[in-house]
């Protein structure tokens, strides 16, 4: 019969450095799309509730929901941005809460960039690919 290991040997549980971060274990919150930002992409107060929630044990790292980086990423309605100083003082409380509680907490920045998605932002710009290839749609 095999032995099995308690869950507090396991690499799981065992500390890592990713970068210069210090993690206590290797258990993370991967990004999850929210959709809890208001009509300009600020993140609402629910979203700083949400991962100070997560923020339970020093040492972990959360990683935020797809966040987009300009208008031209964006898209997607509710999906919070990072661009605007509004949007920037919104991230701002929600990272000092849960640095206020020892984890770490990270962005997956994110791009939908379809046109067809794009026209519901009413972008005042062409749209730009990193291909010649035209996209239909």
């Amino acid at each position: 019969m095999a032995t099995v290991e308690p869950a507090a040997k396991s690499k799981l549980f065992q500390a890592i450095t990713v970068g210069n971060v210090q993690l206590k274990h290797r258990a993370v919150l991967a990004p999850l799309t929210r959709f809890r930002a208001d009509d300009k992409h600020v993140p609402l107060s629910i979203v700083r509730e949400y991962y100070t929630q997560r923020a339970s044990h020093p040492g972990t790292l959360l990683i935020t929901e797809a966040t987009f980086i300009h208008p031209k990423a964006g898209g997607f309605a509710n999906v919070p941005g990072i661009w605007s100083d509004t949007q920037i003082e919104a991230w701002k409380e929600v990272t000092d809460s849960v640095h206020s509680k020892g984890p770490f907490i990270h962005w997956a920045l994110g791009c939908a960039a379809q046109p067809f998605q794009l026209q519901s932002e009413e972008p005042s710009y062409p749209y730009i690919s990193a291909s010649d290839i035209p996209l239909k749609g």
